[in-house]
């Protein structure tokens, strides 16, 4: 069997988390509440925080960073959020964990909610690296716009699809990153779809930092480079304008067959600093372009030089220039890339 596991039974195991999830939630008496924050804080609870490093008691200090805190976060996710989004927004560290440790995530059933939304259930691998720890995890990822694009006849199944892949969702995981550090965020930035938590993440994430665990960013490339997820939305627009619920569930054999062709895929020895496989696949393809474009470069000017008399403004040039380091180009291999691309519209 594949990192994944079984398919079957997987929806009740997820349940079951679920549900151990409140119950544990529901006895817990150390939660600092939205009244405590706002001023009605008893010192005598003596709560914890980390903020600063090292535990110690929470002081009225304490609670103006707290309320500053939540609302820098709750600015910063109106409007919603979209996969794109996900990924910026989250840290460094959970996306180095993403890449390197998450080698799967396949999108095991969908169904639509009574929000009008299509709700995805993806099962994904877990690093192995924590002992007594589940061995995969089972984010939960809600296309807001799904009602939208079935009713829209001007899309193709297949457009309505990157429709869903590129609009507003809300998202969920099991996993205990995401329980202690994450879902807080995730309720005050409207896109939480799990159950809401009020409670400040005092000890875990008191900057209220991050947005996704590594298991959410692992569904997330999937979602927005992964020609399976692009079929599976497909499949559930047209299951509902041909009348029928939309829900689906990837087979057994479909399954295996998706997450051993994730699992193969070569790790690139720098991974760890450019990016998920996807982006190297895509980067080694756009250099390898780059390489069929760029025989012998001119001698008149330097790369450099000439990527800069491309943008028309100092900041322009500037973007231009960090785009290139970033996916790991010369300035040649740049300036050739760009000037193809104009020959090819004009």
């Amino acid at each position: 069997m594949t990192g994944i596991g079984s398919i079957k039974g997987s929806a009740k195991e997820l349940r079951d988390r679920q549900s151990a999830d409140a119950r544990q939630r529901d006895g817990a008496r150390k939660i600092l509440s939205p009244n405590e924050i706002s001023g009605d804080y008893d010192a005598g609870r003596m709560l914890m925080t980390t903020l600063g490093g090292k535990p110690r008691p929470i002081t009225n200090d304490d609670l103006a960073a707290f309320r500053q805190n939540a609302r820098t976060a709750g600015r910063r996710f109106r409007g919603g959020i979209n996969v794109r989004k996900v990924v910026d927004l989250s840290t460094n560290e959970d996306r180095k964990r993403a890449r390197t440790q998450i080698r799967m995530a396949v999108a095991a059933a969908s169904r639509p909610v009574s929000t009008g939304a299509l709700e995805v259930r993806f099962i994904t691998s877990a690093s192995g690296l924590t002992k007594g720890a589940p061995n995969r995890y089972q984010p939960v990822v809600e296309f807001l716009d799904f009602s939208s694009v079935v009713a829209d006849g001007s899309l193709t199944p297949q457009k309505a699809a990157v429709r869903l892949r590129q609009g507003g969702i809300r998202f969920d995981c099991d996993c205990s990153h995401h329980r202690y550090r994450r879902r807080y965020i995730a309720t005050i930035g409207g896109y939480n779809a799990g159950r809401d938590e009020a409670g400040f993440p005092k000890i875990t994430n008191p900057g209220l930092s991050g947005v996704a665990c590594k298991h959410v960013l692992r569904v997330m490339a999937e979602i927005e480079g992964g020609s399976a997820v692009q079929m599976f939305l497909a499949k559930a627009v047209e299951k509902v304008r041909a009348g029928m619920t939309g829900r689906q569930y990837t087979s057994e054999k479909e399954a295996v067959r998706q997450a051993r062709k994730q699992d193969s895929r070569p790790m690139a020895a720098n991974a760890q600093d450019t990016g998920d496989r996807d982006f190297d696949r895509a980067r080694r393809a756009l250099r390898r372009q780059s390489r069929a474009t760029t025989a012998k470069p001119k001698r008149t000017a330097n790369g450099s030089k000439r990527m800069q008399a491309l943008g028309a403004t100092p900041g322009a040039r500037d973007k231009l220039m960090a785009t290139t380091r970033d996916l790991g180009l010369t300035p040649e291999e740049a300036v050739a890339i760009l000037q193809a691309a104009t020959k090819g519209k004009s």
